[in-house]
C-alpha cells in the first residue's frame, strides 16, 4: 500500500507541475483487448494532454492444467480475474504512456493429484498405494488482494475514432499453496510427507513473485 500511495502522490505532483494552460485533452476511450490476463475491457478518461485515468477488467478460465513434480502429476483448472485502476502519464503528450496504480487480481488453481506410474504415489521418498493415499486435492492462490502495478504502453491520441492500443507491465503476487490427501487423516507418516510436498510446491510458487501483463486491443475514442 505504501507503493500505491507513493505512485498516486507522484502522479499528483506531475499534474501540479504542468501549467494549467496545457489542460487541452478531454476525451473518453472504451477498449477491448486480450493478453496474459485474459479477455477484457477498459475505460480511460484523458483529462489532460499528459494524464489519464484508466479502469479495466480481464479474466479467463483454463480447464486443462497439467503440472508434474517428482512425486505426482497434477491436473486441474486455472482461473484469472483482474481488476485494475491506473494513472497514465503521457510524457510527450502523444500516444506513449507510463502507468502506475493498483490491481485487484484473483488468480487461483484447483488441482487433483494423479499417480505418476501405475497405482502408487511417491511422496518425500516414500511410496504409497493410491488406495492408501486416497484422493489428493490442492489449491494454489497466486494473488487475491490489492497489488501495485507498473507498466508502459501505447494508447489512442486526442483525436476521436477507432484505434489500437498495447500495454506491458507487471503486478506483484503473493502465492499460497494448500495440499491434502484423504488418507492422511489417519496416517501420520503420510501426513508429514504430504506436508513436505506442499512445502516444495510452495517454494516453487514463491518464485512467481510477479505476474507479467501484456495486452493488445482496439479502442474507440469519443
Amino acid at each position: 500500500m505504501r507503493f500505491i500511495n507513493h505512485a498516486v502522490l507522484a502522479g499528483a505532483l506531475v499534474a501540479l507541475s504542468i501549467p494549467a494552460g496545457a489542460l487541452a485533452a478531454d476525451n473518453w476511450s472504451v477498449g477491448a483487448g486480450v493478453g496474459t490476463t485474459g479477455y477484457g475491457g477498459s475505460v480511460s478518461y484523458r483529462f489532460h494532454d499528459n494524464l489519464a485515468v484508466t479502469a479495466g477488467y480481464s479474466g479467463f478460465s483454463y480447464d486443462g492444467l497439467d503440472y508434474e513434480t517428482d512425486d505426482a502429476n497434477y491436473e486441474g483448472e486455472f482461473d484469472v480475474d483482474v481488476y485494475g485502476l491506473t494513472l497514465d502519464y503521457f510524457p510527450f503528450a502523444g500516444r506513449f504512456f507510463l502507468s502506475a496504480g493498483a490491481m485487484r487480481p484473483d488468480i487461483a488453481m484447483s488441482v487433483v493429484g494423479r499417480p505418476k506410474a501405475g497405482q502408487s504415489y511417491e511422496f518425500n521418498g516414500n511410496t504409497y498405494t493410491s488406495s492408501r493415499v486416497g484422493s489428493v486435492h490442492g489449491e494454489v492462490t497466486l494473488a487475491d488482494s490489492i497489488q501495485p502495478y507498473l507498466g508502459l504502453g501505447w494508447r489512442g491520441s486526442h483525436k476521436s475514432g477507432l484505434g489500437v492500443f498495447s500495454q506491458v507491465g507487471v503486478f506483484f503476487t503473493d502465492a499460497e499453496v494448500n495440499l491434502s490427501a484423504t488418507g492422511a487423516a489417519n496416517d501420520p507418516q503420510l501426513q508429514r510427507d504430504i506436508q513436505q510436498e506442499e512445502d516444495d510446491l510452495q517454494d516453487e510458487a514463491d518464485e512467481l513473485s510477479v505476474y507479467p501483463v501484456a495486452v493488445v486491443g482496439i479502442e474507440y475514442t469519443f
